[in-house]
């Protein structure tokens, strides 16, 4: 299935409270609002955009086919549910957050994580509302009303469960300024637009903050480039590194070669140097050697100094003013 997604609208005034390295932040057309460690508390409009500020490393993650519960929809085929169209803008919600690559083509049994998804209700539906009850005649107006829940369950390639929990969202009066995610195989074209799709993409983004949540931050990897006599260059750019970051060289060790098999083993890393960064571009970054016990070469291994302590979220949600988001 290939998903289309517009990027988000660019040129917003920040809030106040924002600090740049926060995990995830609520988008809107004037604002950004950085997200507390807890959803829970927070409407649901203003879960539909989330901008990513993830600059580690990143796993590789199999999204099972979303499967539909019995009694939604028609439990046999899952007839009216768009189970495909969710899988797919589950696996586009997790590129973006850049903590996972999707899809793996070598399949489940060679990715770091498996998600597994059921749709546990999908109601799109209009409700009649009497406006006003004491005239005479009284009209009767068409309300519409979208709700979906979504059952995710985790787990590493260790067979570790690391989250299981279920994740919903009732939109009754969709947010009319959304810019809208593009098309999407298998959703009508202005499904943004709807209480049910929005309702999706809610429940969508609330179970992706889980999960990213709970697969935590992962140290970025990164190769040299080019060594040149104190110096070094790198591949991770400044969305990754800073200045003054402690980086570690290693280089892969004499191949072990099974006597039995023959077959080429690898051989264990062993640490060539000690860097200090000195300057970061867009796509790239500089240090300096502090230490050596060899010479880096183009290829060999670069990693953090330390490992991310993890996320950073914001003390508490703070809802815009009318009119701010």
């Amino acid at each position: 299935m290939r998903t289309a997604l517009a990027l988000l609208p660019l040129g917003l005034c920040l809030s106040a409270s924002v600090a740049a390295d926060y995990l995830a932040y609520a988008v809107g057309e004037q604002s950004r609002q950085p997200l507390p460690e807890s959803l829970v508390d927070i409407d649901v409009r203003y879960l539909l955009e989330l901008d990513w500020n993830y600059r580690g490393g990143r796993s590789t993650i199999d999204v099972r086919p979303v499967e539909v519960a019995g009694g939604v929809g028609d439990a046999s085929s899952g007839e009216g549910v768009p189970a495909q169209a969710i899988h797919g803008v589950i696996s586009e919600a997790l590129r973006r957050t850049g903590r996972f690559d999707v899809d793996v083509d070598e399949g489940a049994d060679a990715a770091d994580y498996v998600l597994q998804v059921t749709v546990a209700a999908y109601q799109a539906e209009a409700a009649v509302r009497i406006t006003n009850p004491r005239a005479g005649g009284a009209r009767r107006a068409q309300a519409a009303k979208g709700r979906v829940a979504l059952r995710m369950r985790l787990v590493n390639a260790a067979d570790a469960l690391l989250l299981a929990d279920r994740f919903e969202a009732l939109v009754e009066q969709p947010r009319a300024e959304f810019a809208s995610h593009g098309a999407v195989e298998g959703l009508p074209a202005d499904v943004w637009r709807t209480p049910i799709g929005q309702a999706m993409l809610a429940a969508v983004n609330q179970g992706t903050f889980e999960v990213v949540k709970a697969a935590g931050p992962l140290a970025p990897t990164g190769r040299v480039v080019k060594a040149e006599d104190s110096r070094v260059w790198v591949n991770l750019g400044a969305g990754i590194l800073s200045v003054g970051d402690e980086l570690i060289v290693t280089a892969e060790g004499e191949a072990l070669v099974d006597p039995e098999t023959g077959l080429n083993l690898g051989g264990p890393a062993i640490e060539v140097a000690k860097l200090l960064v000195t300057q970061a571009e867009a796509r790239f970054s500089i240090a300096e050697m502090l230490s050596a016990t060899g010479t880096p070469s183009r290829g060999d291994t670069v990693v953090p100094a330390s490992l991310p302590s993890g996320f950073e979220f914001a003390p508490r949600w703070e809802a815009p003013a009318d009119g701010e988001f």
